[in-house]
């Protein structure tokens, strides 16, 4: 233990062993001068460490509530080494990123099993949050990285990569609708609509869109959770409107039908991280991973491809 005390070394040892003799033969020091350490600190604490009876060494209660904080500071140094060693290597570590829902189904397992096959010690943490969230968990600098869907503001923030999203329709393989050269938005009248809910980013997009058309959509199912929509789509529920990267995850079942022509803005799918934090030594090849498995995503032709 390169940080701790020798106190905090002697006493942890004794606790280990059960008494202050095997503890002194671990430790290759005086029985004497562990006997002195336990004895100083129970004169400065003014209280005892441990009930000293014939059959040997016992914790009072105070002695047990610093056995356990040593050992929570045992455990932090470990973790502390384990970070210095990555730091001084530039290998390996923990990354800590912030995706959009819609991307938790199959984008970031895939890449999170590319990337774990190109460096083993890498250790991931996903959080699924909103953009709003994302960002302020980036300029909190308790995320690294973040996949998300136009952030209110980018203040503190650094775009390192942006892809365009589009709108459209995910159906069932084989609807009626895949069987058109194109659709428009009046063409999905015909059919129950999913959509996503009030508390989304996306929500307005669609809203507007719908508003836009003054058309009549029959709307019987919302919520906040894009695998939820995509699965109420795949069990003939109805047709979901939602943008293609969200969509990515459930090709395998489902089809992407693009919207080509509709007034709504798309939405700009951003990798951004802090303009303020320096990245941490590992980031940098994980960035660029990201960045070339967006460029994958866009110049596949994603509204009719299959997983």
């Amino acid at each position: 233990m390169v940080f701790h005390s020798k106190f905090s070394r002697y006493f942890a040892e004794i606790v280990s062993q059960g008494s202050m003799r095997k503890a002194a033969d671990v430790l290759n020091v005086a029985a004497s001068a562990v006997d002195r350490q336990v004895l100083n600190a129970e004169q400065t604490l003014g209280v005892k460490l441990f009930d000293r009876l014939p059959s040997g060494l016992r914790l009072t209660s105070v002695g047990n509530a610093i056995a356990q904080q040593i050992a929570r500071w045992s455990n932090d140094e470990i973790t502390l080494l384990q970070h210095i060693e990555e730091l001084r290597s530039g290998k390996g570590g923990e990354v800590r990123v912030a995706v959009a829902d819609g991307l938790a189904v199959s984008f970031i397992p895939a890449l999170v099993t590319h990337l774990h096959e190109v460096s083993s010690k890498l250790r991931f943490k996903i959080t699924v949050a909103n953009a709003t969230t994302s960002a302020s968990l980036i300029r909190a600098n308790e995320c690294d990285i973040a996949l998300t869907f136009d952030p209110p503001s980018f203040t503190g923030l650094r775009v390192e990569a942006q892809v365009v999203s589009r709108i459209g329709a995910l159906v069932n393989i084989g609807h009626p609708l895949t069987k058109k050269p194109r659709i428009r938005l009046a063409d999905c009248l015909d059919y129950q609509i999913i959509a996503p809910d009030s508390s989304t980013a996306l929500w307005s997009t669609v809203e507007n869109l719908f508003a836009e058309a003054s058309l009549a959509f029959n709307v019987v199912f919302t919520s906040n959770n894009v695998a939820l929509l995509c699965d109420m789509v795949k069990r003939g529920l109805g047709i979901a409107i939602m943008r293609d990267f969200d969509a990515v995850g459930h090709l395998a079942d489902c089809t992407f039908l693009p919207l080509p022509g509709v007034k709504t803005a798309p939405q700009n799918l951003s990798l951004i991280v802090s303009s303020t934090n320096a990245l941490r030594p590992g980031l940098e090849p994980v960035i660029q991973e990201i960045k070339a498995a967006l460029e994958a995503i866009e110049q596949t032709d994603l509204p009719r491809m299959r997983s």
